[in-house]
């Protein structure tokens, strides 16, 4: 048995002042859910199961079991100009390898989907383009999962890769189309289901494109995710709406004339986006207007 010799029970050089201030911000935002909203302790309960059960199911980090929680509050970037993610995603894998610029995201060659050309610009806040920015690159199979995290058959870099601006801060590479995509272990947990409906969620994620830019100017590396115009479940992502911000969000374009595709080296239609990023550098304004970039 542990006794206290210490008479004062706690080491003051140890309190850390802002954990302090967190946590009562975190009890008084509690109580106003208690006083206004009803919120009761069976409900934190039936939350912190929810969680569990999914933790449980899907073997991830209960941190990230409860990321459609939060997600969204951390969906910032307006000040570093593009959105950005402050999350890191739990789907990356270090070490992809190089594509040329030009070039083409490692893939099976029976791979499934639709071929898309992705291609934009990396520019500062004064438009200028970032020269040599790299871009990691990556994005799911058409399946929904992602090469690297457990064995489904897929090569370790499929549909990964990075490359590297050019002196114009163009980027332009080729890979398939995304879809959107739920979890089948999630999905099989009722207490999952039955939260995602009282929420007015699908269990879906929409399709996106995961890209990491680093450049020595840039005040911090750019980490999210890239969206398609028009898809129908944005309203509903299971990890919040709020995610694919419409800057976010690129057109794309189908292709199907015969020639075309054939120029292109593709057996059938295919489709192109184009998507700018604007970052912040050391030497950006603060501020830019949402015309200074098509981001």
């Amino acid at each position: 048995m542990t006794t206290i010799t210490d008479p004062s029970y706690v080491n003051s050089a140890l309190i850390n002042p802002r954990a302090l201030r967190l946590v009562e911000a975190f009890k008084d935002a509690l109580a106003r859910l208690r006083d206004e909203e009803g919120l009761t302790f069976d409900d934190i309960n039936a939350v912190t199961d929810v969680l569990q059960q999914m933790q449980q199911a899907t073997g991830v980090p209960l941190a990230l079991a409860a990321m459609p929680l939060y997600g969204e509050l951390f969906q910032g970037g307006q000040d570093g100009y593009t959105p950005s993610e402050d999350v890191n995603s739990p789907t990356f894998v270090p070490g992809s390898p190089r594509i040329d610029n030009p070039g083409t995201l490692p893939m099976r060659p029976d791979e499934p989907g639709i071929p898309l050309v992705v291609s934009g610009r990396v520019l500062d806040g004064h438009g200028q383009p970032l020269t040599g920015a790299k871009l990691d690159i990556y994005h799911a199979a058409n399946n929904g999962n992602y090469s690297g995290l457990w064995d489904d058959g897929q090569p370790k870099y499929n549909l990964r890769g990075h490359l590297f601006t050019d002196e114009d801060g163009r980027f332009t590479f080729t890979t398939i189309t995304p879809v959107a995509y739920a979890d089948a272990t999630t999905m099989a947990v009722d207490r999952v289901v039955e939260a995602a409906a009282a929420l007015g969620r699908s269990l879906y994620r929409p399709a996106h494109i995961h890209y990491e830019v680093h450049h020595p100017d840039l005040i911090t590396p750019w980490r999210g995710e890239t969206y398609f115009k028009g898809d129908p479940v944005i309203p509903v992502d299971f990890v919040g709406a709020k995610i694919a911000h419409p800057a976010l969000q690129g057109d794309t374009s189908l292709h199907e004339d015969p020639e075309d595709i054939a120029g292109h080296g593709f057996q059938g239609p295919y489709r192109t986006m184009e998507f700018d990023f604007v970052l912040k550098t050391r030497t950006s304004p603060d501020t830019i207007t949402p015309k200074a970039g098509k981001a």
